[in-house]
């Protein structure tokens, strides 16, 4: 409520009636009757709905506020605060962040992902995008899209990467026989080093990307479920996401050290 209540006296110093409406309904809130009343009642009304009736109310939130998080520059809630600073202000308060695209995660562990994102955009490489915001928009509301969504994105970086070296891409284009390709190129296989700490670890990433290829397969929306299946929860979904993500800010660095 307090999120609510701060974000609706912030849009309302700066959007008319016809603009908050508009910015509602490209969130996708449906409602059956406009709210009425002034501004800040009626923001109130629609973003209380939204809380109420939608599976994913904060994916709600984050496209309802990307205009005024990414567009807006110069207007002023107050004297001292900009309209985008108060917003994330609360949302800190409650351990949320807005990240761009209209996505709000909660806060810990994001650091990784914050730095993934940051060298997604300077590569430009719009196939990761795709696959970082899924799994944003899914973490929540439908976790083994999620897990798909995290698999997928590793799937689009090693073809990437294979594509752009100029390697011989594998018969199956899937996870493993991917990884096995870029191991080999960035060196990364236990097997080619001697220090016993550094076995250990890419021996750990090693188990890492087939872990999340497995319960991709397993688990994941992208493949039918025999009468026994375990129940995909959030927090499986953000453990496969955060492992995939430090995978493949790991991968990006090596990269770019390999090419330099």
């Amino acid at each position: 409520m307090a999120v609510i209540a701060v974000v609706s006296d912030a849009l309302a110093q700066v959007y008319s009636h016809a603009q908050i409406d508009r910015l509602m309904e490209s969130a996708d809130i449906e409602i059956s009757q406009l709210p009425s009343g002034n501004k800040q009642v009626k923001t109130r009304e629609w973003l209380m709905h939204a809380n109420k009736t939608m599976l994913d109310p904060l994916g709600a939130l984050g496209k309802a506020i990307t205009e005024p998080m990414e567009v807006l520059s110069a207007y002023e809630a107050d004297p001292n605060e900009s309209l985008r600073e108060k917003i994330s202000k609360i949302l800190a308060q409650y351990n949320l962040a807005y990240h761009k695209g209209g996505i709000i995660v909660a806060l810990g562990a994001t650091v990784v992902s914050k730095t993934l994102q940051d060298i997604i955009h300077a590569r430009d490489l719009p196939g990761l995008q795709t696959e970082f915001d899924r799994v944003y928009q899914n973490v929540e509301s439908d976790p083994a899209a999620a897990v798909t969504a995290s698999c997928a994105l590793l799937e689009s970086l090693f073809k990437t990467y294979v594509e752009e070296r100029g390697l011989e891409m594998p018969p199956e284009e899937s996870l493993k026989p991917l990884w096995k390709v870029i191991r080999k190129d960035l060196k990364l296989d236990p097997g080619m080093v001697e220090d016993e700490d550094l076995k250990t670890i890419l021996g750990g990433l090693a188990a890492t990307v087939e872990g999340i290829g497995s319960l991709r397969t397993h688990k994941g929306s992208a493949h039918g479920r025999g009468k026994t299946a375990y129940k995909m929860e959030p927090r499986h979904a953000r453990l496969a996401s955060h492992a995939a993500f430090t995978v493949a800010s790991f991968i990006l660095e090596a990269w770019s050290k390999s090419a330099s």
